[in-house]
């Protein structure tokens, strides 16, 4: 069938041997039906290869408000299934629209992409999130990762917001059908253990997931990729009946005197085929409509096992219907950044040169250089997402350093942390020269997001993601651009002898940000407090929420407040002015309401 995507190779690299050989530049398009054309909000932007899709969590690029990520220039986002599954789905899809109930999508599919309000950005669904493959990216609020349950061969297994999941194939067919992202990335057994998984472990895998491809590629030809499944328990369902009826027979035959006779019966019986094995039986398939309008990625797996990883790919390679592929690092998580690397050149050497490979679990820039070389085109964004949750700034440049930053990074640093202290009094922007929201114009200085930062406001995060994310971005474009000239390694090395190797990333968080969310912590515990007595008084449902937010002015102090308001809070809340607890709330309620409808 016809695929919705459009993936084009515009430059291979013109170095003949040597590293970057396989680096490729290229489009990735969504094609788009004659008549959505003129509605400029239903077509889809092209992302630049090698680029990024912009990570997500639960559908939102995280900091980045809707007009600040329609300012970056990637072109996709990647949407993790565990994310966004909830416990009553696929069951509450019949409560999904058919139809778009927007009014200028009017008469359209209702698809994930108009839910999430992405509709001029291509839309990748994967089943799980991969950023956090690698230790040396970790969260620093996320617990290193624990194994899950096993998967079996009717289920997947996700860790979702309400809990662990089992996915089915039909539930996995039935979001598919109901989302319609533009692209979906086919169920596969992802090895998510923390340990390296054994042969036997590995080779299960691969058989899973190519099974589940050929049902998932039968279903996206309109056809029913299910009824191979559903006629294998049948056959078991009838298998058990047959023994429960013999073994009834038996027993009555027994109880009645009659054992020789029912053996004879029973020999019989066998003869003329009641008990025959692999009989007829037929199942109704269930009708279905093709995928037009979805694209399907396939996961490459094979943990670290060189066999099983050629296996997957050749078997992947040769299914028709493939868009493109994953490169499964997720089961590689115990190994060193080489052997990975090692193992991801494995698996490409065997697929299709003519198809788009994306690449978790290696963010950095000195790392996706090495993958660029090599022939991945897509990657994700979690790595300037992360350097925002440590506070940090990119400065980070590629190829010679651009006009400018001379001043604001003579010493070549990669980032800087903007919880430090230093920095609270420069008053100059985050880098010299930098395009993005925060630099441009000399709009936000370093000192005003190091002040926003230990006021805990969120606009600096949205600062700092927006101009990681600009960096991130100028970076790939900058590597295209040496592609097409020829320069890819000679950047490269230029671009590790400047800026060094990533440092590993620790779980540990800036003591400046520890002092701050410690502060917050004590401070919302004493909010809550204070809520909660007003609403033992006042009731459940009550509309008056000034009241509370009065007594908990009164009566709840920062941790600057001085110590005789601190103790007189203590006495009333034992009761020593004569009345009890409650009374004694109730009266300040009063008090609150009388001065807040007294006139000024």
């Amino acid at each position: 069938m016809t695929s919705p995507l459009k993936f084009q190779i515009k430059q291979a690299s013109t170095k003949t041997s040597g590293a970057g050989e396989s680096a490729r530049c290229g489009t990735f398009a969504l094609s788009q039906p004659a008549s959505t054309v003129p509605d400029q909000q239903h077509v889809k932007r092209t992302i630049e290869t090698p680029g990024c899709l912009m990570y997500s969590q639960k559908g939102a690029v995280p900091h980045l408000t809707p007009d600040n990520l329609r300012q970056q220039s990637f072109g996709g986002v990647n949407v993790s299934l565990e994310h966004i599954l909830q416990t009553d789905q696929p069951g509450s899809f019949s409560k999904w629209p058919e139809t778009s109930p927007i009014s200028q999508f009017n008469g359209y599919k209702f698809t994930l992409s108009e839910y999430l309000r992405l509709q001029d950005l291509i839309t990748f669904c994967d089943l799980r999130d991969y950023s956090f493959a690698a230790d040396t990216f970790r969260h620093p609020t996320s617990p290193p990762a624990k194994k899950l349950a096993s998967n079996t061969d009717h289920h997947t297994v996700l860790s979702t917001p309400k809990g662990i999941r089992q996915l089915t194939l039909d539930g996995y067919l039935k979001t598919v059908r109901h989302y319609r992202p533009d692209v979906v990335v086919a169920m596969a057994d992802t090895i998510a253990e923390t340990t390296t998984p054994n042969e036997k472990r590995v080779r299960k895998s691969v058989e899973r997931s190519l099974k589940w491809l050929d049902q998932i590629l039968l279903e996206r030809n309109g056809q029913d990729g299910t009824i191979a499944d559903r006629r294998v328990e049948e056959e078991k369902k009838r298998r058990r009946e047959r023994k429960e009826k013999k073994r009834n027979a038996a027993a009555a035959a027994k109880a009645a005197g009659e054992q020789q006779e029912h053996e004879q019966k029973q020999e019989q019986d066998q003869v003329h085929g009641e008990y025959k094995k692999g009989e007829e039986i037929y199942i109704e398939p269930i009708p279905s409509e093709p995928w037009t309008d979805v694209g399907l990625f396939v996961t490459v797996g094979g943990a670290h096992l060189e066999e099983s990883r050629v296996w997957s790919a050749q078997e992947t390679a040769k299914k028709e219907g493939v868009d493109g592929f994953v490169i499964d690092t997720l089961s590689l998580s115990e190994l060193d950044k080489d052997s990975r690397l090692k193992h991801v050149q494995t698996s490409l050497a065997h697929l299709p040169e003519n198809k788009p490979k994306l690449l978790y679990g290696l963010h950095a820039p000195e790392d996706v250089l090495e993958a660029v070389a090599m022939g991945i085109d897509l990657f994700d964004t979690s790595y300037p997402f992360q350097l925002t949750e440590d506070g940090k700034a990119s400065l980070y440049y590629y190829g010679p350093r651009p006009a400018g930053q001379d001043k604001s990074n003579s010493n070549t640093l990669r980032s800087i942390n903007l919880w430090d202290d230093e920095h609270g009094d420069k008053f100059v922007p985050i880098l010299e020269g930098c395009g993005c929201y925060a630099c441009k114009d000399n709009k936000h200085t370093r000192a005003y997001i190091n002040h926003l930062l230990k006021t805990h406001e969120m606009l600096a995060t949205v600062l700092l993601m927006g101009h990681n994310m600009y960096q991130y971005s100028q970076f790939f474009t900058l590597v295209r651009e040496s592609i097409q000239d020829g320069t890819l390694q000679e950047n490269s090395v230029a671009f590790g002898a400047t800026f060094g190797k990533e440092p590993i990333r620790t779980l540990e968080k800036h003591p400046n940000q520890v002092i701050v969310e410690a502060a917050l912590q004590k401070r919302n515990q004493r909010l809550d407090g204070a809520e909660e007595g007003v609403v033992g008084v006042i009731g459940m449902g009550s509309a008056v929420p000034s009241l509370g937010a009065a007594v908990g002015a009164e009566d709840v102090e920062m941790e600057d407040g001085n110590k005789s308001n601190k103790k007189r809070h203590e006495s009333d809340e034992a009761g020593e002015d004569g009345g009890s607890k409650d009374e004694v709330v109730e009266k300040k309620v009063k008090k609150a309401a009388e001065s807040s409808s007294s006139p000024l």
